[in-house]
Order: C-alpha cells, then sequence, then structure tokens
C-alpha cells in the first residue's frame, strides 16, 4: 500500500535545506528544486538499501521519523503560513511526496 511521506524545505538566496519528517533523512542545495530533487534521490536510495534487510529491521527503518523538535517546528510553520502575508526573503514549502509499499 503506497505511503505518503512528509517533507519541509525553507531557505533563502542560495541555502536551503529539505527533510523528510518521516524518515528522518534530510539535504541541502541552492533551490527548493535542488533540494527536491536531491531528497528524492536521497529517499529512493534509502528505501532501496532499506528493501533488502530482514523485515524486522526494515520495519524499524521505515518508520523512523524526524527528531519531535523538527516535527514540532513543521507543524508550527504550516500554521503561521496561514497568516503570513509577506516572510521577505525566507521561503518555506511544505509538500508531500508518495512513497512505494
Amino acid at each position: 500500500m503506497p505511503r505518503t511521506l512528509h517533507c519541509y524545505a525553507a531557505g533563502k538566496d542560495r541555502q536551503w535545506e529539505a527533510i523528510c519528517l518521516d524518515l528522518d533523512i534530510a539535504v541541502q542545495g541552492a533551490s527548493f528544486e535542488d533540494v527536491s530533487s536531491s531528497l528524492e534521490k536521497a529517499i529512493s536510495l534509502y528505501l532501496k538499501s532499506v528493501s533488502d534487510l530482514p523485515s524486522k529491521e526494515r520495519e524499524r527503518l521505515l518508520n523512523r521519523r524526524a527528531p519531535l523538535r523538527l516535527r514540532l517546528q513543521f507543524a508550527w510553520d504550516a500554521v503561521l503560513s496561514l497568516f503570513r502575508r509577506d516572510e521577505g526573503e525566507h521561503y518555506r514549502h511544505q509538500y508531500t511526496m508518495p512513497m512505494a509499499a
């Protein structure tokens, strides 16, 4: 059954970072497009390497969430984005990514 991964990216100028909150995988790059693409590749490689492990270990690694502090920051930014009009030069993106079972 497919699963949806929750991802978060933030940055300004040419300094961006993105994290998959459900697998605790993070990347850095020069733009949102760069980190989004890099994160997708990192997740793909992670899933490929985990797929060959014994089921108990695979299950543990497929449910490795980001630390609570990062998940709360994601939720807080999502709530604040409902009220923000202009963030200046700092940008944030919350997005989802499908994951094959």
